[in-house]
């Protein structure tokens, strides 16, 4: 491999890491070790899984088929596969994600630091900020990859050392398993980038065919060694915020929020210098996402739709900066019911592209996923109206995997089918 080549894989696995870690990534680990005490391991292990697991498998199917974004939602039909797209562009975008990164930003990188100030202002700064890193589309990742993706795991290398070094006190005893691994795997799933991942190729395709990288072959070695280095960042990132978070399941009986504990553990352990530091890692780790996914999600729409990329970041940044002063509580009980019902899907058809394949079998993949879609649904509303009854009759519903038994059935009359579905 020639230094080019290494410098690019470089690039653009520093790019992944940053734009994967962004604001759930940052709050959620923390969280679960705390919730998790002596078995932090577990729910550290289930995250991880949930989140750059299963988002580095949809990148490398993505690349596998050669088609881009679009290529792998083909079994599900074209009308099916666009509406899926288009929620999950809207999930990651101006609707949950991009929100989210500005207004953590607000409320953990600022209030901490300089005290309250205008939220509309502060929100708004940092959206016109995203918007002007993102309006030049093929520089993208070269901004982030370069320059501040290793700022950020310079600066998150130091909280976690020091939380290793000087631990805020002693780890409690575990929480019962099937708890641990479902607020493992939901905290894997909140950080929504599996989602972001259906997207963010489109911005490391633009970047990959601008360096020289067109064959789908060169793309997805591209891709592989990129997304191996960013796995071995995240994996060291997560599972430091998660054992510092442990460490405090003695310290901390209180309930908190995400925001609140993550403030808790940097001001044990640095002061009112650890605040200023854990500003500079809200606001680079939360920057880089929101580019990521406006860049992306404006690629999408418009190679879809056919609107000037200029005008949707436009739209897209605006509508993001009014739903991100509801705040981050808010913004996060907004997107778990939404997340629970269509990860299923995706997982099904990433495993499907991965490791199938081919129009043959498209049937099995299509009813698949409509037992996971029709499953999650029913559990939701479950909630919303307070009863038990699937979730009883269904395996690992305790878990999060109630979809699996209906996906399984619905795959066994995939293959009584056996033959091209008509499009949706």
């Amino acid at each position: 491999m020639n230094k080019k080549r290494i410098s690019d894989c470089m690039t653009v696995g520093f790019a992944l890491f940053a734009m994967f870690f962004g604001a759930g990534n940052l709050i959620f680990p923390p969280y679960l070790g705390w919730e998790s005490g002596s078995s932090w391991l577990v729910g550290f292990l289930c995250f991880i899984t949930a989140d750059i697991g299963l988002s580095l498998l949809i990148m490398l199917s993505t690349a596998k088929t050669g088609e881009g974004t679009e290529g792998i939602m083909k079994p599900l039909g074209k009308r099916a596969g666009f509406l899926l797209l288009t929620i999950n562009c809207l999930c990651i975008g101006p609707f949950i994600a991009i929100p989210r990164t500005a207004s953590i930003t607000y409320e953990i990188g600022l209030v901490p630091v300089f005290g309250q100030w205008n939220s509309w202002l502060c929100t708004g700064v940092f959206i016109l900020v995203a918007f002007l890193l993102s309006i030049r589309q093929s520089k993208v990742i070269d901004r982030i990859g370069k320059v501040m993706a290793p700022l950020l795991f310079i600066a998150l290398l130091i909280l976690i050392v020091k939380g290793f070094v000087t631990p805020v006190g002693e780890i409690g005893p575990g929480e019962e398993t099937g708890a641990v691994v479902r607020n493992g795997l939901l905290s894997g799933y909140q950080t929504l980038d599996m989602m972001a991942a259906c997207v963010f190729y489109i911005a490391m395709e633009a970047t990959m065919k601008d360096k020289g990288y067109t064959t789908t072959k060169e793309q997805l070695h591209m891709v592989a060694a990129g997304g191996g280095l960013s796995v071995i960042l995240l994996f060291v990132v997560y599972g430091g915020l998660a054992y510092i978070g442990a460490t405090a399941s003695v310290q901390v009986t209180e309930e908190m929020t995400q925001n609140s504990l993550l403030l808790y553990l940097t001001e044990s352990l640095m002061g009112k210098p650890g605040l200023i530091l854990l500003g500079v890692i809200v606001a680079f780790a939360c920057l880089t996402t929101a580019v990521g996914l406006l860049t992306s999600i404006a690629s999408y729409f418009e190679n879809t739709i056919h609107i000037k990329y200029e005008i949707l970041v436009t739209v897209f940044a605006v509508t993001s900066w009014i739903i991100s002063n509801l705040g981050t509580a808010v913004i996060i009980s907004m997107a778990a019911p939404l997340l629970e019902i269509i990860y299923p899907v995706l997982i099904i058809v990433v495993l499907y592209a991965m490791f199938i394949g081919g129009e043959k079998y498209w049937a099995i993949c299509r009813w698949a996923s409509m037992g996971a879609f029709i499953a999650s649904a029913v559990l939701q509303l479950e909630k919303v109206v307070s009863i038990d009854v699937f979730s009883h009759i269904l395996p690992l519903s305790g878990i999060g995997f109630g979809w699996i038994l209906p996906a399984f059935l619905g795959g066994i009359i995939g293959v009584f089918i056996m033959k091209k579905a008509p499009a949706l």
